[in-house]
């Protein structure tokens, strides 16, 4: 097993920058770099598409599945590729029968926006859209899912990890809530995978999804979705392009025939580039694991809110580590945007929501990293 800081070289940024914004971008690794130059070189040198796509990219397609299935442990078949978390969720509302009276969608305010927007745009079906509140601004209890769900709820999107706040949900006993409820659950785990262990069929989802933008260090461009093994017959997304057949090459214009698994919810031709990328990314987030990334993002995010502290910065976020994910959210006042902007001049890499900056440490973080952070925080502000 690699010593974490090993991997520091694995991430050309982290010579330079204190890079601490990887649950916004994922930093490139020297691992993909060499994947995408061998599509690169595929590309140029085999002269036609069917050996480039047959030979190169379909196998690669196959691999990424293969990797994050092991992660999050479904079944490759139970996963599709899309561009983006919009899409995917998408597909999965397009399913949904809102006509009737189980027509309801439950999220929570403090949920990545894109779960708003892609909600609200299904009540011109019918779709009548509940967002729970946050009596604290940094989460939501289970007892409000609990109050909200009921034998009108079509659809409960539930994101494990909330992004601005970095609190985590009970995914299990809401999922547990809405089963019995007779609703679906869609996960938005984008600030959750890779960093905070989970296993799908332990979690008793219907849907899970995430892209390897962020903690998964892929780039933007792959998002994976899971669909549970035997719900996937039943469904037929209103999204559909050759790619979701059952024989996308028998080129059939005037039938529709789904394909079996959940390759159904894939679309049409794949950002070839983009899985060569995430191959790189996926592959160290895996030989580290999400268990000792945890454990180390655990240690390094203590120690963020004692510097915060002792700076007397207000703290956003969950104190205790097991309640939180990997970003901790300090307050710096209503010139944040600004203050994240002179830091990234002095190469200090962090993003900001509101009037407070959201500082993310990835495994291969160290805490000079973060004293440098401070530093240059107490000289700014």
């Amino acid at each position: 097993m690699r010593d974490l800081a090993a991997y520091r070289g694995e991430f050309p940024v982290v010579q330079r920058k204190s890079y601490l914004i990887s649950a916004s971008l994922g930093p490139v690794s020297e691992r993909s770099k060499r994947y995408l130059q061998e599509y690169v070189e595929a590309w140029e040198t085999m002269g036609a598409p069917e050996p480039v796509w047959f030979e190169r990219i379909f196998p690669r397609l196959r691999a990424v599945k293969r990797i994050y299935a092991g992660m999050v442990g479904a079944e490759p078949s139970e996963l599709a590729i899309t561009t983006n978390v919009t899409m995917a969720l998408a597909s999965v509302l397009s399913c949904l029968d809102l006509s009737g009276e189980r027509n309801r969608i439950v999220l929570t305010e403090l949920d990545f926006p894109t779960d708003g927007h892609v909600s609200l745009a299904h009540r011109r079906r019918g779709a009548e859209v509940t967002f729970l509140r946050s009596q604290d601004g940094l989460t939501i209890p289970v007892e409000s899912f609990a109050e909200a769900i009921d034998e009108r709820t079509a659809l409960v999107i539930i994101n494990r990890v909330l992004y601005r706040s970095s609190a985590l949900l009970d995914v299990k006993e809401i999922c547990r809530i809405a089963r019995e409820a007779g609703a679906w659950t869609v996960i938005d785990d984008f600030h959750g995978a890779g960093i905070v262990p989970i296993d799908v069929h332990e979690v008793g989802c219907d849907f899970h999804t995430t892209g390897v933008l962020k903690w998964l260090c892929g780039g933007p461009g792959l998002t994976f979705l899971y669909a549970r093994k035997d719900l996937i017959p039943t469904l037929e997304p209103a999204i559909a392009g050759w790619w979701s057949q059952r024989e996308p090459f028998a080129f059939k214009t005037e039938e529709l025939d789904w394909h079996p698994t959940a390759r159904r919810f894939e679309t049409g031709t794949h950002p070839a580039p983009t899985a060569f990328i995430a191959h790189g990314g996926l592959e160290i987030i895996t030989e580290v694991g999400p268990e000792r990334i945890r454990e180390r993002q655990g240690e390094l995010t203590d120690y963020l809110i004692e510097r915060a502290d002792a700076a007397g910065l207000p703290v956003r976020t969950p104190r205790d580590r097991s309640a939180r994910g990997g970003v901790v959210n300090i307050g710096v006042g209503e010139q944040a945007g600004k203050i994240a902007e002179a830091l990234y001049e002095r190469d200090v890499c962090v993003d900001h929501r509101g009037d407070g900056i959201r500082v993310s440490p990835h495994f291969f973080t160290t805490e000079a990293d973060i004293d440098r952070l401070f530093d240059t925080l107490a000289i700014l502000l």
